[in-house]
């Protein structure tokens, strides 16, 4: 045997080693978030998935969950796709319109009468604004997200409403999402598969500014490069990230319906996110008292 030959075996043998090793840590990364969903009311899909890589966490991963505002994430992606492809400039500017309830901070600004598509989808994500979020609904049009999301392979979710449209609502028209599919998405985000690297690289920054850190980030260390958006109704507690971390970039989708309590909801999607932070490399602070009984 040629000595170039032996060195090879022993790398194989190596990072099957480590392979393995990681597997055994990844079970261990999930065991609080897997004994927490066991205990907690409602139904729960999730995937958590090395990107180019295995799936390390999934429950229901195919299911249809209702999207809440983590839907804004998709519309946000066709918004950029289209100006990378001259169909429409970002710093067009469009009127501020009919404002709607809900998250958000256009319908308090009374002297501002319109704004750029590019702050509008900032808005969207960032303070997850319902009043830009139905802007950009507007611009695009429902039917072009949804072609967008057909091409990227999304045959679950669908873009069927704008917010706090209630006459749709009662005509049984819902966001909907899975969470291999939206996955899916944030991994295509990361591979720079939207339209180019730069028009990705945009979207992830966007995604950056998300203010809400209560689900997925809610026990991870302040400082950490994570890309997310979350999204709540009444009963639905959803949260859609890119954890960056030194050794790994690891995406996440988790769904959570009807939840009866909210906070125990939130506490489960933070386990979550801690595992994926682990599984990136990440280091995590101890869980707090009341975690920590919980998990």
């Amino acid at each position: 045997m040629k000595l170039a030959e032996v060195f090879m075996d022993v790398a194989e043998l190596d990072h099957e080693r480590e392979s393995r090793r990681y597997a055994r840590a990844v079970q261990e990364f999930f065991a609080a978030a897997r004994a927490g969903l066991d205990r907690t009311h409602g139904v729960t899909g999730v995937v958590v998935r090395e990107v180019g890589g295995n799936t390390l966490f999934s429950q229901r991963p195919d299911e249809v969950f209702p999207a809440a505002s983590v839907i804004k994430i998709p519309l946000v992606m066709a918004l950029y796709a289209d100006a990378a492809e001259g169909r429409l400039s970002l710093e067009e500017r469009v009127p501020v319109g009919e404002t709607v309830g809900g998250t958000g901070i256009l319908g308090d600004l009374h002297d501002v009468r319109d704004v750029s598509l590019r702050d509008l989808a900032m808005l969207a994500i960032a303070l997850s604004d319902n009043t830009a979020t139905n802007r950009l609904i507007d611009r695009l049009g429902l039917a072009r997200v949804d072609a967008r999301m057909a091409a990227w392979g999304c045959v679950r979710t669908k873009f069927a409403r704008g917010m706090f449209d209630w006459d749709a609502q009662r005509r049984g028209l819902e966001n909907v999402a899975s969470p291999s599919e939206m996955a899916a998405l944030l991994e295509r985000l990361v591979c720079g598969e939207l339209v180019d690297r730069a028009t990705s690289d945009a979207v992830v920054a966007v995604l950056e500014r998300c203010q809400d850190d209560a689900m997925l980030r809610r026990y991870l260390a302040k400082g950490g490069r994570v890309a997310n958006k979350t999204g709540t109704l009444e009963a639905t507690r959803n949260d859609a990230a890119i954890v960056f971390g030194p050794s790994r970039t690891v995406v996440v989708a988790a769904f959570m319906r009807e939840v009866r309590d909210g906070l125990a909801a939130i506490h489960i999607l933070g386990l979550i996110g801690r595992g994926a932070a682990r599984a990136a490399g990440l280091d995590v602070p101890p869980l707090p008292f009341d975690a920590a009984a919980g998990a």
